[in-house]
């Protein structure tokens, strides 16, 4: 299963953990270097084999897109990412699509 993983510049996979909030794994999954990273979180959401109430799910960069937040929300999550770069974005409302003051 393993294969070229561009960002790191060799071979390998990608596994993909489901951390609790004290730390604790509540699923994994292995899954190839080029697989979505968004595709895995929902897996994650929906197949975590737990009796958790799941609220909100963090994310990095690479699990949040505008389909992952499609999804948490028609499941009734929300999808809480933390976005690199974040201070270069642009934000927008989404009642009136006008940009936040500040920027770019």
């Amino acid at each position: 299963m393993t294969e070229w993983h561009a960002r790191y510049g060799g071979p390998g996979v990608m596994i993909y953990w489901h951390v609790e909030r004290d730390s604790a794994c509540i699923h994994s999954q292995l899954t190839t270097c080029s697989a979505s990273e968004v595709a895995a979180m929902l897996q994650g959401l929906l197949h975590h084999c737990t009796d958790a109430e799941i609220e909100a799910n963090y994310t990095d960069t690479h699990g949040a897109s505008v389909v992952g937040f499609a999804f948490c929300h028609l499941l009734g999550l929300r999808l809480l990412p933390r976005l690199k770069r974040i201070g270069a974005a642009t934000l927008y409302r989404p009642d009136d699509g006008l940009s936040y003051p500040g920027s770019p």
